[in-house]
């Protein structure tokens, strides 16, 4: 019995011994070869950016060619606009200059005239207009011609000319009495008004006095 025990316990130690498995060491990986992987991601992913920049710089100028991409910076740059060519002067005397020129002088002439309104205080017949054309040949801008009204109604019982500054400012004041020395009028027979709504900036009421006015002299 003893000696069968030896046996078995023998046994059973060489069973596992066997059964026990040595695994495998880990192999060290391939740092070459990873490197190698590293390089060909990073190339590829540089490769899909180049591409991308390439075909939006290709959509850009297309759609908006007056800008011009530089390749070096990568920047935008807007060309500077070209000059357009100068127009043929059909009358070598009429230079840009003087066409200017003559601009200025026509644009100066029309603010210096006055607007005047002239109204028949008097009754006489014919007298507003006769005063418009010798003021119009003073280059005055004569806008109205008519009666006198007094409440709404013809007045023909004005004494003394008159002449009325409609926008009561300095420079308007200056040409009312401009205007009454060319016709003779002295400056007691000047008033001012501010008008919101004038109808001209120089009214005068001629009255029976204009026959002595030496701007009527000589004419009836």
């Amino acid at each position: 019995m003893k000696r069968r025990r030896r046996v078995n316990t023998q046994t059973i130690q060489r069973k596992k011994t066997t059964q026990i498995q040595r695994r495998p060491a880990p192999k060290e990986p391939n740092r070459f070869w990873a490197f190698i992987k590293f390089l060909l991601i990073i190339g590829l992913i540089v490769l899909i950016g180049y591409t991308g920049y390439k075909y939006l710089l290709s959509v850009m100028q297309q759609k908006l060619p007056s800008l011009h991409i530089s390749k070096d910076s990568g920047q935008t740059v807007t060309p500077a606009p070209e000059k357009p060519a100068p127009l043929p002067v059909e009358n070598p005397a009429e230079t840009p200059e003087t066409v200017s020129t003559q601009q200025e002088q026509q644009n100066e002439t029309f603010i210096k005239a006055t607007q005047v309104e002239i109204l028949n205080g008097c009754g006489q017949q014919g007298i507003a207009k006769l005063l418009a054309e010798k003021l119009r040949a003073l280059k005055y801008d004569v806008v109205n011609t008519g009666n006198y009204l007094k409440r709404g109604k013809p007045y023909f019982k004005v004494k003394k000319t008159r002449m009325i500054d409609q926008l009561n400012t300095k420079e308007s004041r200056k040409k009312c009495l401009k205007l009454a020395k060319k016709m003779g009028l002295s400056s007691k027979q000047v008033q001012s008004f501010s008008n919101p709504n004038p109808i001209a900036d120089i009214t005068i009421i001629l009255g029976a006095d204009y026959n002595k006015l030496p701007i009527f002299k000589g004419k009836k």
